[in-house]
C-alpha cells in the first residue's frame, strides 16, 4: 500500500499579531531563508525583522483569511486536495506544512495511522520550481524527520515538475478560459529570490536554476495555448532589497499602465495553492497598482487549488512514480 504527503511552505496558525511574529520568525531563522552567518539569524529573524512586520503582516493576511472555515486559504485548499487524492485514487493522503501546522512528524504518524501495511510514501514538494529557500529546505526537513523515527515505509519524493506535462496541462486549463478573449499582456508572478541564490543555483545546473525553469514553465504553458510569447511578462515579486531578482511585480505594472496598457491577466505559476502572494500581493495590491495608473481591466487567475483537473493531473504523476 502507498500512501502520499503533500508538503507546502506554511501559514500562520490565525491572523494575531503574535502567531504572525511567530510564523515569519520561524521561516526567517531557517538558513536555507535567511543567508546570513549563524550567531546572528535568530536574533535577527526574531527579534528584529519578524516584530517590525507583524502588524503589517496581520493586517495582509486579515484581508484574505478563510474566515469560513477560520484557517489560512493555503491550508484550506490543501486539505481540499488531499481529501480528493485520497477519494479519487485511493491513497491515503496526508497534508504538512514546513513552518507550523500540521506538522511533518504528525503527518507521517498519521499516515502510519490510517494505513499500517504502508511500504512507501509519495512526497509532493509543491513548489514547481526548485529554490533552496522553498524546495530544498522542505525535502531536508522531511528527510530530518523520516531518519528520526523507526517508520516501516520508504519515502519517494517528487522533484520539481516545472516542465512536467501534468502541472502544465493543468496550467493551461486554468488560463485557457483568460486568453481566449482580448488581452493586452499576460503577466507570469513569481516569487523573488536574492541573486546570491539563484546564482549559486545556476551553477550547478539546470535541475537547480531557477530562473531557467521559470522560463521553461511560461515556454511550455504558451506552446500548448499557442498564444503570442510578444505578450508575455515575468515578473518577481516580494523582493526583500536591491540584489534580488526583477523586474519587479507592482513596477512593471505601475509602467504599463502609464504606456497605455489597458487589459492584463495575471497568475501565479510559483504558487499551486493561493495565499498571501497570490490573493493579497497579486490580486489586491498589484490589482490596485495597475488601475491606480491607468489601467481599465485586471483579470487575476486563482492557484490550481484542488481543481479537477491539477487533481487528475497529481494522480497521474503519483501513480507514474510507483
Amino acid at each position: 500500500m502507498r500512501g502520499v504527503l503533500i508538503v507546502n511552505t506554511g501559514s500562520p496558525h490565525s491572523t494575531s499579531k503574535e502567531d504572525v511574529k511567530w510564523f515569519i520568525g520561524e521561516m526567517l531563522s531557517d538558513p536555507l531563508v535567511l543567508t546570513v552567518p549563524d550567531n546572528i539569524r535568530n536574533f535577527l529573524a526574531k527579534k528584529i525583522i519578524a516584530p517590525l512586520r507583524a502588524s503589517r503582516s496581520a493586517a495582509k493576511y486579515s484581508l484574505i483569511w478563510d474566515n469560513e472555515h477560520n484557517m489560512s486559504p493555503l491550508i484550506r485548499h490543501s486539505r481540499a486536495l488531499a481529501e480528493k487524492i485520497e477519494n479519487e485514487a485511493q491513497f491515503p493522503t496526508e497534508i504538512a506544512m514546513r513552518y507550523g501546522a500540521p506538522e511533518i512528524s504528525d503527518a507521517l504518524d498519521r499516515l502510519s495511522e490510517k494505513e499500517p501495511n504502508l511500504h512507501e510514501v509519495v512526497v509532493i514538494p509543491m513548489f514547481p520550481q526548485y529554490a533552496q529557500s522553498s524546495y530544498q529546505t522542505t525535502v531536508d526537513a522531511i528527510g530530518k524527520c523520516f531518519y528520526k523515527k523507526a517508520y516501516p515505509f520508504r519515502l519517494k519524493i517528487i522533484e520539481p515538475f516545472f516542465d512536467d506535462y501534468e502541472y502544465i496541462h493543468a496550467l493551461s486549463q486554468s488560463l485557457k478560459p483568460y486568453v481566449e478573449k482580448e488581452y493586452d499582456r499576460l503577466i507570469f508572478s513569481f516569487h523573488s529570490l536574492p541573486l546570491e541564490h539563484e546564482q549559486k543555483a545556476c551553477a550547478k545546473g539546470k535541475q537547480f536554476d531557477y530562473v531557467y525553469q521559470i522560463k521553461e514553465t511560461v515556454r511550455l504553458v504558451s506552446k500548448e495555448l499557442q498564444i503570442d510569447p510578444n505578450k508575455n511578462r515575468v515578473v518577481y515579486a516580494s523582493a526583500m532589497g536591491s540584489k534580488w531578482l526583477k523586474p519587479d511585480l507592482n513596477e512593471t505594472l505601475k509602467q504599463l499602465a502609464k504606456e497605455g496598457t489597458k487589459r492584463i491577466i495575471a497568475l501565479t505559476p510559483g504558487f499551486p495553492a493561493d495565499n498571501l502572494e497570490t490573493l493579497y500581493d497579486l490580486d489586491i495590491c498589484a490589482r490596485k497598482t495597475f488601475l491606480k495608473y491607468g489601467g481599465q481591466e485586471f483579470d487575476f487567475v486563482p492557484a490550481l487549488n484542488s481543481s479537477d483537473f491539477w487533481v487528475d493531473g497529481l494522480i497521474r504523476m503519483i501513480t507514474r512514480t510507483i
